[in-house]
């Protein structure tokens, strides 16, 4: 596929497994590059991967983040690869306009590819379709429920439905329900807890908490883990570290790093370990849990507050 003049294609979507799955459909060779902050570092780490392809190195770039590139530096990325001879893929949640435009505007070719389902009826038959291809025959109700508790987790609902494949039978509807109902109860709270919307998080935290039939609550202590482990990531994103993830996961987090306070992390994660603690030395009741974490992060502000007056 990789030609002469080479092509410029927009992934538009929020669906990282769909996006890489559309990638090695086109591209058989490729590498990324992903603009962070430094507009000077992204340029020359985008003339080093061309310069690659000079000496005879052949591949497609993919290109993630382009959004956050302000007007001038537009400008200047335009007319870089106004002469390209490889394929770029350029990976946005949404359309570029400033940079489509710029790229019309010079007469520059490209390709926009919508990925994924835009609404709850496009993601049933969206659904539809890929049940049909497993060949996984489900009741009308549970392909609702499919709908609404995955509904823009397109990623972690193809991954479920590949391991539903997998099984000798696939029609057992109440056996899948609850089995895919703590899968997404787990990122439902794990993002519910980020949000900090806290009604929402306590509602679906006691759900998981009276579902889990782990011995000794193994799925719950497991659950606190990772809402800790992300807040630990998130701080470490924000601090500019690079770590390794599921790229789904990751894109999610660096979304959440953009929007949050060190100060606010540092808040979260105190009030996640204060409820471990007392879970560890038995003063806490395991459906407390919910409550607990909420209280812990009221009182954290309460005592910063006072702190603030007694020093005023």
């Amino acid at each position: 596929m990789v030609g002469e003049k080479g092509h410029i294609y927009f992934l538009i979507g929020k669906n990282i497994t769909l996006i890489e799955e559309k990638i090695n459909e086109i591209s058989q060779k490729n590498t990324y590059l992903s603009f962070n902050k430094d507009s000077k570092e992204f340029f020359l780490d985008l003339q080093k991967k061309l310069n690659q392809k000079l000496i005879g190195k052949k591949f497609d770039l993919i290109i993630k983040n382009v959004d956050r590139l302000k007007n001038e530096d537009l400008r200047k990325l335009v007319l870089i690869i106004k002469d390209a001879k490889i394929n770029i893929f350029f990976i946005c949640d949404n359309e570029p306009t400033e940079f489509t435009l710029l790229l019309r505007k010079n007469k520059i070719k490209f390709e926009i590819k919508r990925i994924g389902p835009k609404s709850k009826r496009e993601l049933r038959s969206f659904i539809i379709e890929i049940l049909k291809a497993k060949k996984i025959k489900l009741s009308p109700s549970m392909i609702n429920f499919l709908v609404e508790n995955y509904d823009d987790n397109i990623d972690l609902l193809i991954q479920d439905l590949n391991k539903i494949s997998a099984l000798e039978e696939r029609t057992l509807d109440k056996y899948l329900k609850y089995t895919l109902s703590l899968l997404t109860n787990n990122f439902k709270i794990h993002d519910l807890f980020l949000e900090r919307n806290w009604p929402e998080f306590i509602h679906h935290l006691k759900k998981f908490i009276l579902e889990d039939k782990s011995k000794d609550h193994f799925e719950i202590l497991k659950l606190l883990n990772f809402l800790s482990n992300s807040l630990i990531r998130i701080f470490l994103i924000k601090n500019g570290k690079k770590i390794k993830a599921n790229p789904f996961y990751l894109n999610k987090l660096e979304k959440i790093a953009k929007n949050i306070s060190v100060e606010e992390i540092k808040r979260l994660q105190t009030s996640i370990a204060k409820t471990e603690r007392k879970l560890k030395k038995f003063y806490l009741n395991i459906k407390d849990i919910p409550e607990d974490i909420y209280l812990n992060y009221l009182l954290t502000d309460k005592v910063r507050t006072d702190s603030k007056k007694n020093y005023l």
